[in-house]
């Protein structure tokens, strides 16, 4: 074992809740005020529209259905969605539901996401919007994209679900470079009060239209809430780490060393791959006024714990540049990429993943798929080499903030390790 090696690793991720998250709705539901005060729903979006920049912010209860309302309210129906493949399977779901009808655009290897040389080879008269996905905290090209569109009237939607925090090149955040943005606060986000988003705009129109929809809407319901809540906290003992340390960890290593479906299940975010026509009905609620409490408390964290993982993937890139046979992300320190993961790519992701735990890392496969493969969709079929090829090589290496720079390198060592440091 390598010397830098530590005995146990810490967890491939954790999630950015605390004690205090738990406390806040526990107590708010104990003192009956889950529901009262729709002011810090609004002082929520308001504190959106300043870090943004924008003149409208409407909470949504998750970023899917931000997705699924400013392209409802924007695009008229039959109209094209030009979109990356590479995506969460749902958000196909989203555009087809807001009856666009899915054009998928090709990405770039190197940052997973749309490559815009594609989406001007797509553009025509029956685009109605192009969806540009900043994924793993990586910025995508949305200006370039952006003047394209504006030469034809085309709508340019940004789903910065996986990027809050980000900045364009000129230090525009992402989220507010395009016509409309959407960002989450769900549970696996840098900013988490379990489910929830928001829609970011300048167009009054998109905004009214999805206020006054979300208003017939109700609360999500305590009961719906609770139940996340004890899953959010199953998640976040299991992956303490003195916990993960004894007992997690060695438990999904024998399950991914043996090949045991029950226990590698767990770490597999993306299940749902079925196609939908309909929104279902639970996603139609309103995020709760402890929610929007619960999010307002991490806000001024957001830029700070930021440059923690940039750090981290400066780290990563220092130490696995130049290795034969693994594609990393660009570098870039400037907050345009802030890394809520550091996603490389290797024609053996089975081997390497398989190399780390034997070596005592924890890291995990991006379970993300290329949806224009996927049976469900098939109407919409496109051949997009570049997102098949990376569904089929992302691993996922720790960036969170208190993954520690030891854990890092030691990451970071047991990689250069499977590769015999074959360098260019």
């Amino acid at each position: 074992m390598h010397p830098l090696m530590p005995l146990t690793p810490n967890p491939r991720y954790r999630l950015y809740s605390s004690f205090r998250s738990y406390s806040w709705l526990v107590r708010d539901a104990m003192l009956g005020r889950f529901f009262q005060g729709m002011e810090d729903v609004e002082e929520l979006e308001r504190r959106l529209q300043s870090r943004f920049g924008v003149r409208h912010a409407v909470c949504m209860p998750m970023a899917r259905m931000g997705i699924y309302l400013a392209l409802k309210h924007s695009i008229r129906p039959g109209q094209k969605v030009i979109m990356p493949p590479y995506t969460i399977a749902d958000v196909v779901n989203m555009v087809i539901s807001a009856g666009g009808i899915p054009v998928f655009a090709d990405i770039q290897r190197e940052t997973c996401n749309i490559d815009p040389a594609q989406v001007g080879a797509l553009l025509t008269g029956d685009t109605g919007a192009v969806m540009v996905t900043h994924l793993h905290g990586l910025a995508a090209p949305v200006s370039d994209i952006k003047r394209m569109c504006e030469r034809r009237g085309v709508l340019v939607l940004e789903d910065a679900a996986q990027a809050f925090g980000a900045l364009e090149g000129k230090g525009q955040p992402i989220g507010a470079v395009g016509d409309v943005g959407v960002v989450s606060v769900g549970t696996y986000k840098n900013v988490n009060c379990w489910y929830g988003g928001a829609i970011l705009t300048d167009r009054e129109d998109i905004a009214k239209k999805a206020r006054a929809e979300l208003s017939s809407w109700p609360f999500m319901s305590i009961r719906f809430l609770r139940k996340r809540m004890f899953k959010t906290l199953a998640t976040d003992l299991a992956t303490w780490p003195p916990i993960f340390r004894l007992f997690t960890y060695w438990i999904f290593r024998y399950g991914h060393l043996r090949g045991v479906r029950m226990i590698n299940r767990f770490v597999e975010t993306e299940l749902d791959l079925s196609r939908r026509d309909s929104i279902p009905a639970h996603y139609q609620a309103r995020l709760t006024p402890a929610q929007a409490r619960l999010a307002l408390s991490q806000l001024d964290e957001v830029d700070r714990l930021s440059d923690i993982r940039i750090a981290n993937a400066a780290l990563y890139h220092q130490g696995l540049s130049g290795i034969v046979g693994l594609m990393l992300p660009p570098l870039r320190t400037d907050r345009s990429h802030i890394y809520t993961s550091f996603p490389v790519q290797t024609e053996d992701r089975k081997g390497l993943l398989r190399w780390m735990m034997r070596c005592r890392r924890d890291v995990g496969a991006q379970h993300l798929k290329n949806c224009a493969d996927l049976p469900g969709f098939s109407p919409f079929y496109r051949d997009c080499p570049n997102a098949r090829q990376t569904a089929e090589q992302v691993v996922l290496l720790p960036t969170y903030p208190s993954y520690g720079q030891r854990q890092v390198l030691a990451t970071i060592a047991a990689v250069g390790e499977f590769f015999g440091r074959r360098t260019v």
